[in-house]
Protein backbone atom coordinates (compact mmCIF):
# COMPACT_ATOMS: atom_id res chain seq x y z
CA UNK A 1 0.00 0.00 0.00
CA UNK A 2 2.80 2.43 0.93
CA UNK A 3 4.60 1.84 -2.36
CA UNK A 4 1.37 2.15 -4.36
CA UNK A 5 0.52 5.41 -2.61
CA UNK A 6 4.00 6.78 -3.35
CA UNK A 7 3.68 5.89 -7.04
CA UNK A 8 0.20 7.42 -7.23
CA UNK A 9 1.30 10.57 -5.41
CA UNK A 10 4.44 10.97 -7.50
CA UNK A 11 2.53 10.56 -10.76
CA UNK A 12 -0.04 13.15 -9.70
CA UNK A 13 2.63 15.67 -8.75
CA UNK A 14 4.52 15.05 -11.96
CA UNK A 15 1.37 15.30 -14.09
CA UNK A 16 0.55 18.70 -12.63
CA UNK A 17 4.08 20.11 -12.70
CA UNK A 18 4.80 22.51 -15.52
CA UNK A 19 8.25 23.88 -16.21
CA UNK A 20 8.88 26.18 -19.15
CA UNK A 21 11.88 24.99 -21.13
CA UNK A 22 11.69 27.92 -23.54
CA UNK A 23 10.85 31.30 -22.11
CA UNK A 24 7.07 31.43 -22.25
CA UNK A 25 5.09 34.54 -21.29
CA UNK A 26 3.90 32.71 -18.17
CA UNK A 27 5.76 29.88 -16.49
CA UNK A 28 4.49 27.81 -13.62
CA UNK A 29 5.64 25.06 -11.34
CA UNK A 30 4.10 22.99 -8.60
CA UNK A 31 6.20 21.76 -5.68
CA UNK A 32 5.07 19.33 -3.00
CA UNK A 33 6.44 19.20 0.55
CA UNK A 34 5.73 16.97 3.54
CA UNK A 35 4.94 19.11 6.58
CA UNK A 36 7.19 17.89 9.40
CA UNK A 37 7.28 18.98 13.05
CA UNK A 38 10.76 19.31 14.56
CA UNK A 39 11.74 18.63 18.19
CA UNK A 40 10.89 22.21 19.17
CA UNK A 41 7.39 21.87 17.68
CA UNK A 42 8.11 24.05 14.65
CA UNK A 43 6.93 23.18 11.17
CA UNK A 44 9.55 22.22 8.62
CA UNK A 45 8.92 21.46 4.94
CA UNK A 46 10.72 18.50 3.35
CA UNK A 47 10.47 17.54 -0.35
CA UNK A 48 7.64 15.03 -0.77
CA UNK A 49 9.71 12.19 -2.19
CA UNK A 50 7.71 9.63 -0.23
CA UNK A 51 4.40 9.91 1.59
CA UNK A 52 2.47 7.66 3.95
CA UNK A 53 -1.05 7.81 5.40
CA UNK A 54 -1.66 10.80 7.70
CA UNK A 55 1.14 12.87 6.13
CA UNK A 56 0.24 16.49 5.50
CA UNK A 57 1.48 17.77 2.15
CA UNK A 58 1.88 21.42 1.21
CA UNK A 59 1.57 22.27 -2.46
CA UNK A 60 3.23 25.47 -3.65
CA UNK A 61 2.10 26.71 -7.05
CA UNK A 62 4.39 29.43 -8.41
CA UNK A 63 3.49 31.51 -11.46
CA UNK A 64 6.06 33.82 -13.07
CA UNK A 65 5.37 36.54 -15.62
CA UNK A 66 8.37 36.44 -17.96
CA UNK A 67 7.25 39.47 -20.00
CA UNK A 68 7.57 43.21 -19.62
CA UNK A 69 3.77 43.57 -19.51
CA UNK A 70 0.98 42.68 -17.09
CA UNK A 71 -0.79 39.37 -17.57
CA UNK A 72 -4.48 39.35 -16.67
CA UNK A 73 -7.13 36.71 -16.28
CA UNK A 74 -5.11 34.02 -14.51
CA UNK A 75 -7.02 31.08 -13.09
CA UNK A 76 -4.99 28.95 -10.68
CA UNK A 77 -6.31 25.41 -10.23
CA UNK A 78 -4.93 22.92 -7.71
CA UNK A 79 -5.63 19.19 -7.63
CA UNK A 80 -6.67 17.14 -4.66
CA UNK A 81 -5.41 13.67 -5.59
CA UNK A 82 -7.29 10.46 -4.82
CA UNK A 83 -6.49 9.05 -1.37
CA UNK A 84 -6.02 12.58 -0.01
CA UNK A 85 -8.27 15.35 1.27
CA UNK A 86 -8.07 19.14 1.45
CA UNK A 87 -7.09 20.59 4.83
CA UNK A 88 -9.58 23.37 5.52
CA UNK A 89 -8.23 26.89 5.86
CA UNK A 90 -4.81 26.18 4.34
CA UNK A 91 -5.37 27.99 1.03
CA UNK A 92 -3.02 30.98 1.04
CA UNK A 93 -1.77 33.67 -1.30
CA UNK A 94 -0.70 37.29 -0.91
CA UNK A 95 -2.72 38.14 -4.02
CA UNK A 96 -6.27 39.43 -3.62
CA UNK A 97 -8.23 36.53 -5.11
CA UNK A 98 -11.54 34.76 -5.15
CA UNK A 99 -11.16 31.22 -3.78
CA UNK A 100 -13.59 28.53 -4.98
CA UNK A 101 -13.80 24.76 -4.66
CA UNK A 102 -15.21 21.84 -6.61
CA UNK A 103 -16.84 18.66 -5.34
CA UNK A 104 -17.38 17.18 -8.82
CA UNK A 105 -13.90 16.76 -10.24
CA UNK A 106 -13.57 20.35 -11.43
CA UNK A 107 -16.70 20.53 -13.57
CA UNK A 108 -18.22 23.27 -11.38
CA UNK A 109 -16.80 25.57 -8.71
CA UNK A 110 -18.42 27.48 -5.86
CA UNK A 111 -17.51 29.53 -2.81
CA UNK A 112 -17.22 28.00 0.64
CA UNK A 113 -19.12 26.80 2.50
CA UNK A 114 -20.51 24.37 -0.08
CA UNK A 115 -24.14 23.68 0.78
CA UNK A 116 -26.67 21.17 -0.51
CA UNK A 117 -30.32 20.39 0.22
CA UNK A 118 -30.83 16.73 1.14
CA UNK A 119 -33.74 14.67 2.40
CA UNK A 120 -33.40 13.72 6.05
CA UNK A 121 -36.20 12.01 7.97
CA UNK A 122 -38.63 12.98 5.20
CA UNK A 123 -37.69 16.67 5.35
CA UNK A 124 -35.47 18.82 3.19
CA UNK A 125 -32.50 20.09 5.18
CA UNK A 126 -29.48 22.13 4.20
CA UNK A 127 -26.12 20.47 4.87
CA UNK A 128 -22.59 21.78 4.52
CA UNK A 129 -20.31 19.61 2.40
CA UNK A 130 -17.05 19.12 4.36
CA UNK A 131 -13.67 20.03 2.82
CA UNK A 132 -12.83 16.32 2.78
CA UNK A 133 -15.21 16.04 -0.20
CA UNK A 134 -13.45 18.70 -2.31
CA UNK A 135 -11.87 17.37 -5.49
CA UNK A 136 -10.25 20.53 -6.86
CA UNK A 137 -9.57 24.06 -5.64
CA UNK A 138 -9.14 27.28 -7.57
CA UNK A 139 -8.04 30.89 -7.15
CA UNK A 140 -9.13 33.68 -9.49
CA UNK A 141 -6.83 36.65 -8.80
CA UNK A 142 -8.46 40.08 -8.82
CA UNK A 143 -5.16 41.69 -9.85
CA UNK A 144 -2.87 41.02 -12.81
CA UNK A 145 0.53 39.46 -12.48
CA UNK A 146 2.92 42.34 -13.07
CA UNK A 147 5.94 42.26 -15.40
CA UNK A 148 8.64 39.89 -14.08
CA UNK A 149 6.54 39.20 -10.96
CA UNK A 150 6.02 35.86 -9.23
CA UNK A 151 2.78 34.90 -7.52
CA UNK A 152 2.66 31.96 -5.11
CA UNK A 153 -0.43 29.99 -4.09
CA UNK A 154 -0.25 27.31 -1.37
CA UNK A 155 -2.58 24.76 0.15
CA UNK A 156 -2.37 21.53 2.09
CA UNK A 157 -3.79 18.08 1.72
CA UNK A 158 -3.63 15.07 4.01
CA UNK A 159 -2.92 11.53 2.83
CA UNK A 160 -5.63 9.04 3.85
Amino acid sequence: MKKLLLILFTSVVMSFSVYAEDIEPLSSKMDAYVVMIDKEGNEKLEPADEVVPNDKIEYQLTYTNNTDNQLKGLVITGPIPKNTFFVSGTNNTKIKSEFVVSIDGGQTFESEPVKRIVMQDGKEVEVIIPPEKYTTIRWMPNVPIEAKEKQVFTYRIEVE
